[in-house]
């Protein structure tokens, strides 16, 4: 644990400190960064690349839409809701390396497995176990950022990292197609699981937990990432204070929607580009991953203005003013793309792309609001979020798939008419954020905040 800056009155500083302090800083915060980077990338890569290869797999193995949309989809996306908090929960415990390395060894093991399934019961258990296996891979990467980032650079690092995760995403549909067209899509799973080996090994050797346990780092850079070194035994979490925080629910509640909203960009937007907007080939392929490309450009921008809204307004204004206007006009878009789909196809692709642009403006928001609030149980704050957020991951493939059919003809459902739900999804996820509260770490017992507050070791 380490004490956060500028939540102690300045202390006087003495002449070896001052020395330390004239040494320009190393930056091995970035390239701590960039490790975190490009496993959010691998992880959406993993996550995505099975767009391109449905229709295959229901081919291959005699699925219909409803069924892909549990095997394929829901069920990944259960295990990885359930998982969740415990895998957060977990890296607070033992730090984020161990956890992280241990994900990636899941993910390399059951993106393999996925190309190994022969029906739709092992296909599901496949992907349960996947989900499973990826659980916490975001919590960890944020509790590694308050470890590792001050508080003035902790939007843009969750920025970075999830524009990585969309652009990850944005090429997995190309990617799996390249791999699928000489080797099918059982190889192409195979093939997408070496991605991890070389990785995994040079992650655990380079990666640390935290700037006092990487020789890399100067005293010049601990002073600016954190200051002090907190060796005291740290308060305990308190399950029944985070769990009343009206500030935790509304933020689950965000993210369950905002998740629901945005699983159209990771389950259904290929048919809906290919029955509705009647795209086919490299455009479609092209297309599927445009929103996402967009997306992270947003991620990338957002966590610059969060950043810069806290230090003009503050955290309470300068986290959340930026979630009520993206989700809203996110919204708005895609009522826009459902009004030009039948006669203006370029418009309603144009919405798209944008309704996914001005919705991530908010994302980086979301993850720093977790380590305000978490404090030193930051990867548990984001593992409740992210655990209740992707069961809007687990409804709304099934339910889409439902309206999608009911909408249309036998045979040909019409996918035009789903993109109302998904907006709806937005329009709560925008009202939420009206309810959240990044000014007050929610984790601790009254009596530990009043002590640890005393102590200089908690912003007021």
């Amino acid at each position: 644990m380490r004490i956060e800056p500028g939540s102690m009155s300045q202390p006087t500083i003495q002449p070896a400190e001052r020395s330390a302090t004239s040494v320009r800083p190393t930056a091995i915060r970035w390239r701590v960064l960039a490790w975190l980077c490009s496993l959010a990338a691998i992880t959406y890569i993993g996550r995505i690349g099975t767009i391109q290869v449905r229709e295959d797999i229901e081919t291959s193995l005699h699925l219909t839409p409803e069924i892909t949309a549990w095997a394929l989809f829901s069920a990944f996306n259960l295990a990885y809701a359930i998982f969740e908090i415990p895998s957060g929960r977990l890296g607070d415990k033992l730090g984020p390396r161990k956890v992280l390395t241990r994900i990636v060894l899941c993910w390399m093991a059951f993106t393999a497995l996925t190309g190994a399934a022969w029906n739709r019961g092992s296909l599901a258990a496949f992907r349960f176990l996947f989900g499973a296996g990826e659980a916490g891979a975001f919590p960890n990467i944020a509790r590694a950022s308050r470890e590792w980032f001050p508080f003035g650079e902790r939007g843009v690092a969750q920025g970075l990292v999830w524009m990585f995760a969309r652009w990850g995403g944005a090429i997995a549909p190309l990617l799996m197609m390249v791999l699928a067209l000489p080797f099918g899509w059982r190889g192409a799973f195979v093939l997408m699981s070496v991605l991890g080996v070389i990785w995994v090994w040079a992650f655990y050797r380079n990666f640390r937990d935290t700037p006092h346990d990487d020789p890399r780092t100067n005293d010049a850079e601990r002073a600016l990432i954190g200051g002090v070194r907190d060796t005291s035994k740290p308060a305990p979490l308190s399950w029944s204070t985070m769990l009343v925080s009206p500030t935790l629910w509304a933020l689950s509640l965000m993210y369950f929607c905002s998740n629901a909203g945005w699983s159209f960009f990771g389950s259904w937007i290929t048919p809906y580009l290919k029955k509705d907007l009647h795209l086919s080939g490299l455009p479609l392929v092209l297309a599927s991953g445009g929103p996402l490309f967009f997306g992270g450009i947003s991620c990338l921008l957002g966590g610059f203005l969060t950043d810069r809204q806290v230090r003009l307004w503050g955290r309470r204004w300068g986290r959340t003013l930026l979630g009520v206007i993206s989700y809203s006009v996110a919204g708005a878009l895609l009522l826009v793309t459902v009004s030009a789909t039948a006669k203006h196809v370029v418009l309603a692709y144009i919405a798209l792309c944008l309704s996914s642009f001005i919705k991530d403006f908010g994302l980086a928001s979301s993850w720093a609001t977790t380590i305000d609030v978490g404090h030193r149980y930051s990867g548990t704050v984001a593992g409740v979020m992210n655990s209740l957020g992707n069961l809007g991951q687990v409804v709304s493939p099934p339910v889409v798939a439902w309206l999608a059919i009911w909408a249309g003809t036998p045979g040909h459902p019409t996918w035009k008419i789903t993109l109302y739900y998904y907006a709806a999804m937005f329009f709560i996820a925008s009202v939420a954020w009206l309810f959240v509260n990044p000014r007050k770490v929610i984790v601790y017992s009254e009596a530990d905040q009043q002590r640890l507050r005393a102590e200089g070791r908690l912003g007021t």
